[in-house]
């Protein structure tokens, strides 16, 4: 099932049976309920319209007529079950051969029979993990996975805490208090059977508050890859539970004004990534050659 066929049996459920509907039924509405582009949504709109589920109006808008809400449904409308994400799962595939430092080459037509999608979607897919970092596109060769190379990650490291720890001294006088408190209250060590809360956007406020262009373009450019592959990363409840706490220093001493405290703990933090990647690497080898 596509995610077009998904939206149209979904709203014909939602619609016969009486169910919630999105509450600005227009395009961008549906698109931003249903989490997609407007592309399927429009696919999926025109195929309830030309089956009278739903009407658009002279005006252009969408209506539903009251008569389809009323119809007796038999058999009953079975809810639509969403189909897989296959942005995500490709994504997940293609970090695993990169943290294994391999470098394989992906063909569109292949890719398409693995995972038995389309080839448009493919492309789109590519493209999308290429802006990341992911793939890497050659010219007249095809698509790369990027392999992970440890001597990258120190590269990209010794960068990122100059650039953040810069970013962090120009822009003390714009910290606001309360976005400091709400990131804060944000990240809680876990405890016993409590697991631990994370909030990473402490890092994305200091830097958009920069108001540094260059210094955006590297964490979108180059932190994308980084960052992909620290949510696939298996990271341990202790090592949660250090990086929930390393958050709330950083914060605490923000609000406290004590910037070298807020700084050594920021470098800290930053450099937590290396050894959580390297063990996430030396699993997955484990588990290839148990």
């Amino acid at each position: 099932m596509t995610i077009s066929e998904f939206i149209a049996k979904d709203l014909r459920g939602r619609i016969r049976s009486g169910d919630a509907l999105p509450e600005n039924l227009t395009l961008p509405g549906l698109a931003q309920f249903y989490s997609v582009s407007l592309t399927p949504v429009r696919t999926a709109v025109a195929e309830l319209i030309e089956d009278d589920i739903i009407r658009k109006e002279p005006n252009g808008r969408l209506a539903i007529p009251t008569s389809v809400r009323r119809a007796p449904v038999e058999p009953p409308v079975e809810p639509a079950e969403r189909p897989p994400d296959w942005t995500s799962i490709v994504q997940q595939d293609a970090i695993r051969e990169s943290l294994r430092g391999e470098s394989q080459k992906w063909k569109i037509n292949e890719t398409a029979e693995r995972y038995g999608i389309g080839r448009a979607v493919v492309q789109s897919i590519f493209q999308r993990l290429a802006g990341m970092g992911i793939l890497e596109h050659e010219p007249r060769c095809g698509w790369r996975v990027r392999p992970f190379h440890e001597d990258d990650l120190d590269a990209y490291l010794e960068v990122r805490v100059l650039l953040e720890l810069k970013t962090l001294d120009s822009c003390r006088g714009q910290l606001e208090p309360d976005v400091l408190q709400r990131i804060r209250e944000g990240n809680l060590p876990g405890r016993g059977t409590t697991e631990s809360l994370i909030d990473n956007s402490l890092h994305q406020y200091w830097v958009g508050l920069s108001g540094n262009r260059y210094v955006q373009d590297f964490f979108e450019r180059h932190g994308a890859y980084y960052t992909a592959l620290y949510e696939y990363a298996e990271i341990g409840g202790r090592q949660l539970a250090k990086i929930a706490s390393l958050h709330r220093q950083i914060l605490a001493a923000l609000l406290e004004r004590k910037w070298r405290v807020a700084r050594e703990s920021l470098v800290e933090d930053i450099e937590s990534l290396r050894p959580i990647l390297l063990e996430t690497i030396r699993n997955l080898g484990e588990r290839q050659h148990p």
